[in-house]
């Protein structure tokens, strides 16, 4: 399971700039804008919500295998040995 969380601090490389909200047709949206003070912590904020949204995507169904080869209607051709009584 993926999360992010948000708390406050004043010392904080990043901080809350500003925030809305708005609803239409039953879903409700939050825009968040984040000031970062270092490009680690820049960093940080999208790989963490990178993996927030990897959580939410739809697991990927396993690899089908491959088919396995059919079994030909006719006999395998016989092998082409000398008759031993012909030498």
């Amino acid at each position: 399971m993926s999360h992010f969380s948000l708390y406050g601090d004043p010392d904080a490389e990043m901080r809350l700039k500003s925030f809305t909200g708005t609803s239409k047709n039953g879903k409700s949206v939050i825009r968040i804008e984040i000031e970062c003070s270092t490009p680690w912590r820049f960093g940080y904020a999208l790989e963490e919500l990178g993996k927030v949204q990897d959580g939410q995507k739809p697991q990927k169904a396993p690899p089908k295998k491959p088919a396995k080869a059919k079994a030909l209607a006719l006999p395998p051709p016989q092998l082409m040995l000398p008759d031993p009584g012909q030498h």
